[in-house]
């Protein structure tokens, strides 16, 4: 018989938490107790899904985040995928630099073209 430790696993390894039919328990560390048959227990769990649907938790979550960043002092490499990056211009200015030398060099091979059409018909 294997053991697993673990705060949601009790001592014959099976889960303390109830399985749902349709989807998968996410624990954050935070729990409530409440007594079968009470009488708030649908609206805490309206609220409940209301919260996560809103998305509200994972910017309570992003929050959280973004205050231990400050407290550490450091910035992350990567970021999450979530958070918003707006681009100004000057962030885009390689871009156009490039633009721009593509541009020049096209008008460039233009007229060299040009010019190499002209000299041909006059020696031909």
């Amino acid at each position: 018989m294997t053991y697993a430790a673990g705060d949601y696993i009790d001592e014959d390894s099976k889960p303390l938490l109830c399985k749902l039919e349709d989807g998968l328990v996410y624990t954050s560390g935070l729990s409530m107790v409440m007594l079968y048959g009470d009488p708030l227990l649908r609206r805490v769990t309206e609220i409940i899904d209301r919260v996560f649907e809103a998305g509200i938790y994972k910017y309570w979550n992003s929050l959280k985040m973004h205050q231990l960043k400050l407290d550490a002092r450091k910035i992350p490499i990567v970021l999450q995928l979530e958070d918003f990056y707006s681009f100004s211009l000057y962030h885009m200015q390689p871009a156009f630099y490039l633009l721009l030398m593509g541009w020049c060099l096209s008008a460039i091979c233009f007229m060299i073209e040009l010019l190499y059409r002209r000299v041909i018909s006059k020696i031909m």
